[in-house]
């Protein structure tokens, strides 16, 4: 890469980088104390989206100085021996502004219900930037929930955008959200554990597995991935068609088929090999097959699989407005969003990703770090979804607050056995 590229700031997380590799997901848990019980609030009431809508106040016009960012676990780089984060050091060094990130997203619903009060209420959440997935943020935008963007102070948000991440579904126009990456949801398995191929849906309900397989806690991802199974688009699927879900998993989830319903937490189990199959990120097997356990092997279901999208957005009443949308910003300029990309190995919705990353594996190369600048080139080839891989993929359908408790109810049926 040109030496006249390399701003001050990727200087700094470039140096880092060269003595950080990717922690593995369950050493970084056991000492942060996070895991399983992450979260434990029930959100079963709020996930309708119950409740009034926030009082606005006056936006604040100058920077505060700090802020909170609450996201999911492991989904920023972070050096290793020090147990802090880069680029927001680099943040931070630029601007001023110090920040709190806490990784405190295990599953949306969960995660809502600890928010929604203070919403609700027109209080202050306690963040100034989270990052939920796509159809959760349809819904907060629906509630009022989530501020309105001043774009004017997102220049290269909007300049450095990829095309496939404009306009979205759940939010037209980008008006209250910026991508922060992409992913798939699909199966994750141990050939080991299973003895055969993952290729179907239907899979994760075979006999042979009872009791090793992992579902979501996300209602519409496993929804979403059932209705696929039975031939419904899930953008279109009706009550009825829910109705036509729950059955399929009602009988194999009384009958023990399932370990367990999992947030984020699934992980854990798979890499440890308590789970033979689980509904499964994509992003989070690539890192398992090269930090924990290299027999797991991922796949997009033969009938489809659900394409997310999680979006930074700002809780209504935060204090940090302009600093938030500083730090939004900021991770659409390459030198920042590469080091990020290439320690979580998702989707990134930054144009030149792809070029970039393979520029620092050629780096890495130069340096004489062959081992990184091999995982540097696979990564390059999965953070731009091709048009194959967006053929197999769907979108959340958008539920009105009467289908969505309907289609809770379904789920939490299935949930309870």
């Amino acid at each position: 890469m040109p030496e006249s590229r390399r701003t001050p700031d990727f200087q700094l997380i470039l140096e880092r980088a060269l003595r950080r590799r990717p922690m593995s997901r369950r050493r970084f848990l056991q000492r942060s104390g996070q895991g399983a019980a992450l979260l434990s609030v029930p959100a079963i009431l709020a996930a309708c989206g119950i409740g009034g809508q926030a009082t606005p106040r006056p936006r604040p016009t100058e920077q505060v100085g700090r802020m909170v960012f609450g996201n999911w676990p492991l989904y920023i780089d972070i050096d290793e021996e020090t147990g802090e984060y880069p680029t927001l050091q680099a943040f931070t060094e630029r601007t001023g502004i110090e920040v709190d990130y806490r990784e405190t997203i295990n599953d949306n619903e969960e995660f809502f219900g600890i928010i929604q009060p203070d919403l609700a209420a027109g209080n202050p959440t306690g963040y100034d930037l989270i990052a939920p997935t796509d159809w959760l943020i349809e819904r907060l935008i629906r509630l009022k929930y989530i501020e309105e963007l001043d774009q004017a102070k997102l220049p290269t948000v909007f300049a450095n955008m990829q095309d496939i991440y404009r306009d979205p579904w759940y939010d037209p126009g980008n008006r209250y959200s910026a991508p922060w990456v992409a992913g798939v949801v699909g199966i994750g398995y141990n050939p080991d554990l299973t003895g055969r191929p993952i290729t179907t849906f239907d899979d994760l309900l075979d006999p042979a597995f009872a009791g090793q397989v992992g579902m979501f806690s996300e209602m519409r991802d496993t929804m979403c991935l059932t209705l696929l199974s039975l031939g419904i688009d899930p953008e279109t699927a009706t009550v009825e068609d829910a109705q036509r879900a729950q059955a399929k998993l009602l009988e194999p989830a009384q009958r023990g088929q399932f370990r367990a319903f999992y947030g984020n937490d699934y992980y854990d189990q798979l890499a440890a090999g308590n789970l033979a199959v689980t509904m499964a990120w994509g992003g989070d097997v690539s890192q398992m097959k090269l930090y924990d356990n290299d027999a797991v092997e991922f796949v997009v279901p033969d009938a489809g699989g659900m394409l997310y999208v999680d979006n930074m957005c700002i809780p209504k009443n935060a204090p940090g407005y302009i600093d938030a949308h500083l730090m939004m910003d900021f991770w659409y300029e390459l030198d920042n969003a590469a080091p990020l990309i290439e320690y979580i190995g998702y989707f990134s919705p930054v144009n030149g990703i792809r070029e970039r990353v393979l520029e620092d594996s050629q780096a890495a190369r130069d340096e004489g770090d062959d081992e990184w600048a091999d995982q540097l080139a696979v990564i390059a080839e999965t953070v731009v979804p091709t048009p194959e891989m967006l053929e197999q993929l769907h979108s959340y359908p958008i539920l009105d607050e009467e289908a969505e408790r309907a289609w809770n109810d379904l789920f939490n049926e299935v949930v309870s056995g």
